[in-house]
Parts: C-alpha cells; structure tokens; sequence
C-alpha cells in the first residue's frame, strides 16, 4: 500500500469507535513487556501506560519502530519520561529496517487499530519514533499524511536520502546521534539543512555508536516535544514545565563554554533561542550564541570543525568505488583493500591524543565496518554471491581484528555452502572463539549452522563458548 493511502486508511479507522464495551486497560505505571493484537495475532507489541491514564481524557502516544523489532529496549528508553509527561508508549516487536517496509506497514496499522480501539489517543499528538532505517520509514509516513504524525524522533538517521526538508515540513523533528555513530556527518548536514528552512527541530550528540539514545536523552525528545507542542498549539503553554527544560538547557550551555567546547556551546544556545520562542523570553540565547559566533577562538574551532568533516567525508566518498573493485575476476586481495581504506593509518589516528581527531577516525572506521560486514554482505548474499561475502567480511576482520563476529558471519557463509563450505565454516567458528566467542545464541539461533550440530567439532567449540558464557555471568 502507498504510505498516502496507508495512513489515510489508519485515520479513517481512527475516526470510528470502537464497537463493542470498552476494553478494560491494562496495568497503569509497568512496564507491560508483550501484549498481542487483538485483530493482528502476528503482531505484538511492548505497552507502557502512565499510571495516571484514565479514558476520561486523551493522551499522547509514541509509536516506536526498532530496527530488528526489539521492542523492549526503546520502551524502556522513553519509559520514564513517559510517566513524567504522560504519555503512551507502544513499541513494536514486528519492525525492521534495511529491507522492504512491508513489515513496518504492517507493524504501524496493527498498532494503530489496536491502540485506537483500546486507549484515548489524543490524534493531534501522534508521534514515531524510530532508529536508523526505521527514521526514514516514519518521516515517509509523516510526509505522506501531513497532521498525522506530530513528530518523529530519529536515533541515529533523519530524512530518506532523495528528501531534502521544506519549510512547509508538516512535524517537528528531534534527532540523536553518538559521537562514533557512522551516521554522524548525515544528522549534522540535516541539522544545518532544516536550519536553514526554520523547520521545527533539535538534534542532539551524545556519546555513543549507533544506538537509540539513553533514557536521559530520550527523555529530552520528549520533553522538547511537549514544547513543540505548546508553540504549535495542540497543548496548553505551561510555564512550570518550560521553565526548569529552560534552565537545564542553560546549565549545559553554561558548562560547555567553561570547558571551551564553544561550537557545542553555541549549537545549545541557538536550539534554545529557536525551541523556546513564543513559550519565554529567549533574548539570553539569542545574545550569548551571538557573542560566541563572534568570537575568534569559536570561528577557528568551527573552522577546525568544518575542514575535518569535509575531509572525512571526502575519504568515506572513496570507500564505494575501492570495495567496487571486488569482483569476480579481479585478482585483488583484502591487505590491498584495507590499505587504500587507509585503515592503518585510520587505526593510528584513532589512538590520537586530540579528542576530535580520535572519533573522526572512530566514525571513519565505524562506516567501513558497516559496509563490510552488514549493508555490502546482505546485498550479496540476496545473490548467493558467496566468495564475495566473504571478502568483505574478511575486510570487516581486518577492520577489527580484535572482534569475534565476523568470523561467525564468515562461518554462517560458508556453511551455507554446504559440503566444500563444511571445513572452513568450523575453522571460522575456531578463530571466532580464540577471539572472545562468549554468545552461544548467536550460535545456535543461527539458520546457516543446522547441518553443523551434529558435527563433533562444532559441539565443542559450542562447549567452549557455553562455558566462557557461564564463567562470565554475575553470581
């Protein structure tokens, strides 16, 4: 189904009752970990309610799409600040991202018919929230229905890539991402990109790879949401809610200025003359992000800043065309790969002493790893192009040396070989237990390794992974 003629068909289903007695709700103030749908017994779903919930109002509501549909761990991110500030969370088991978007359509209208029948869902405060590939899903969605969706909130990606943001952008943004996150360079261009058409937005860094945000950050999105909400009018302006987000916001630009992180600095003090306008006075912002811009020591940080990024980026922009040259007949090898990655020289800088040269590195190295062991591989085997998938995940072993799970990837690619893979697959395994192996899930949730566990060699390697699992387990 279109997105356009998907969400219209959520919102004619919003727009009716439900027939029948009222469900009663379920548990107020806990977390409920699996709850299935009524009308979808193949979609489930985490539920938090605040304990205050009653249907004798409505509330806002949060839809959260994790990437590999584990449910629990954004539920539990926006749990807190759900209570605080009264919200539904429902977080789907069912959502994925990096592949078709049939099961966050399918997700999305199951959540939507169950929540709508069984809560008072105040529809002018609808919100996604997603991680990585589930972002661009939920921004398609808010696009396609303007005054469906209130907001998105993106953990580590933003807009899909042929979207540039209008100022007619019909929901509020807020965006995280880690300082390591190799999605780093797209959330900073579309900060700057939203910026520049005044679209309502918010992007924070915080200190991490890519993840969805700690509670405490994800608590910000959504308390900056709620202001959102009062400047856009579908709330009421409460100054005992602005008031303390104001000083806490004023607090952290404060303590970046006397740490000299003056461009972190003036992002705070910009975000809070832009996001508080209309709700208080924002003339402090506005002057203090003034004077630090003004001044020499933010301009040569910035520009420090902006040369590092344009580099990085230049380098990333060379990693498709070097990985291109992997193909069948061309007789290169993976040192000659990870050499015009410049990896080792990537790997020296990574243990530089200057903070901002480290995590560019990291960033650098975080894509590449990516690519060579997830997006390219995944590509590849939808083709069966197996020696290939290979080559990359040995390029991801070179990348990090130290890490056992390519060698379980190379393992689960051999093995499906079959018969010639059989060997290879169990000395893979071998080396991926040498590095560290301690997940004995990852092992036997594998598909790829069901002809292997009869194998006397696989069963001890098992043993051995089982065994370091226990000895490291607390108590």
């Amino acid at each position: 189904m279109k997105p356009r003629l998907f969400l219209a068909a959520l919102i004619a289903l919003a727009a009716f009752p439900a027939s029948g007695e009222p469900v009663q709700a379920p548990a107020r103030g806990v977390l409920i970990e699996k709850v299935t749908c009524a009308a979808s017994p193949d979609q489930s779903y985490a539920l938090y309610l605040p304990a205050a919930y009653s249907p004798d109002r409505t509330w806002p509501i949060v839809y959260a799409l994790d990437a590999r549909g584990q449910a629990l761990v954004p539920a539990k991110a926006f749990q807190e600040a759900a209570e605080k500030y009264g919200w539904i969370v429902v977080s789907s088991y069912n959502s994925a991202s990096d592949g078709p978007s049939d099961p966050n359509f399918a997700a999305l209208r199951a959540l939507w018919t169950e929540t709508h029948a069984r809560f008072a869902i105040d529809d002018k405060r609808v919100y996604a929230a997603g991680f990585s590939g589930t972002v661009r899903f939920s921004c398609i969605l808010a696009l396609a229905a303007p005054g469906s969706i209130a907001g998105v909130i993106g953990a580590g990606a933003g807009f899909p890539s042929d979207v540039v943001p209008q100022a007619n952008n019909p929901f509020s943004f807020f965006g995280t991402v880690g300082t390591r996150d190799f999605n780093y360079y797209e959330m900073m261009a579309l900060d700057q990109k939203m910026a520049e058409v005044h679209v309502p937005h918010r992007i924070e860094i915080w200190d991490g790879t890519h993840a969805w945000p700690p509670a405490s950050l994800a608590g910000q999105a959504v308390a900056w949401m709620e202001v959102a909400a009062m400047r856009a009018g579908t709330r009421p302006k409460d100054a005992a809610l602005v008031d303390p987000l104001w000083t806490a916001d004023r607090e952290k630009a404060r303590s970046q200025e006397a740490a000299g992180r003056l461009w972190d600095a003036h992002h705070t003090w910009e975000a809070m003359a832009d996001g508080y306008a209309g709700l208080r006075d924002v003339s402090e912002a506005r002057k203090r992000a003034e004077e630090i811009a003004a001044g020499e020591a933010f301009k040569k940080e910035a520009k420090a800043r902006q040369e590092r990024i344009a580099a990085d980026t230049r380098l990333l922009a060379e990693g498709p065309v070097i990985l291109g040259q992997v193909t069948p007949g061309n007789p290169v090898t993976v040192a000659q790969i990870v050499a015009q990655l410049r990896v080792p020289q990537l790997k020296k800088r990574e243990q530089s002493g200057d903070p901002e040269e480290k995590l560019s590195a990291q960033r650098i190295l975080s894509t590449l790893m990516a690519q060579t062991s997830f997006y390219i591989p995944q590509m590849l085997m939808a083709k069966k192009e197996y020696d290939r998938t290979i080559f990359m995940l040995s390029v991801a072993a070179e990348i990090r040396p130290e890490s056992p799970w390519p060698w379980v990837q190379i393992a689960a690619v051999q093995a499906q070989k079959g018969k010639p893979g059989r060997k290879k697959a169990l000395e893979a395994l071998k080396t991926a237990l040498d590095k560290g192996l301690d997940d004995p899930a990852a092992l036997e949730g594998e598909p790829a390794f069901a002809d292997l566990r009869q194998d006397e060699g696989y069963r001890q390697i098992l043993a051995q992974v089982t065994k370091r699992k226990q000895g490291s387990s607390p108590g």
